[in-house]
């Protein structure tokens, strides 16, 4: 019997918490990072995708394309910000630390969420977008300052490309003058 499957009958027959313990005992710290800085690679990515699904899912189009440009706009920015100011990384690694690649894109789904939908809405994923930064930081990758402007650029993007829900501008003229109105039902 292979050890896997030894592991595997013993949970079955004693119960999980001997072996789960007999795992953690064996796991080595730096392997319990490396999972939050995978956690925190993936969550990056799955804040803006999952938010793009729920809007289409929602069948918000005009919301899915603002979070779009948001996303393109903030990951964009964050790399040629990333190659032109060639800020050295914590780790010596590197001369793209500044801003935080993997927090801006996290923090431009919160912001889209923020500015779309309002804050009641938006504050698990800010509290989400800060976990990536805080993985970012444990890893050596970034500084706080530097998390905190991809936060900043983030929602600088947001507050130029999206609308709030159910808001629309109108643009008139009316007796030579011109006038824009702004309609919005919470």
């Amino acid at each position: 019997m292979n050890s896997l499957h030894s592991d595997l009958y013993r949970c079955s027959r004693r119960g999980w918490r001997p072996v789960l313990a007999g795992l953690l005992a064996g796991t080595s710290l730096d392997l319990a990072a490396m999972s939050e800085r995978r956690l925190g690679d993936h969550l990056s990515l799955a804040l803006p995708l999952g938010t793009l699904a729920v809007e289409a899912w929602r069948g918000d189009w005009e919301g899915a394309w603002q979070l779009t440009q948001t996303f393109a706009l903030t990951t964009g920015v964050a790399e040629l910000l990333k190659k032109s100011t060639g800020v050295t990384r914590p780790d010596g690694q590197g001369d793209t630390s500044f801003p935080s690649g993997h927090a801006a894109r996290a923090f431009s789904a919160a912001s889209y969420v923020h500015l779309r939908h309002g804050l009641d809405k938006a504050w698990p994923l800010y509290l989400a977008a800060t976990y990536v930064g805080h993985t970012r930081v444990q890893a050596d990758r970034h500084r706080w300052s530097e998390v905190l402007a991809s936060a900043g650029l983030a929602y600088g993007m947001a507050r130029w490309r999206v609308e709030p829900l159910g808001a629309k501008a109108q643009l008139s003229v009316q007796d030579g003058g011109v006038f824009l109105s702004l309609h919005w039902q919470p």
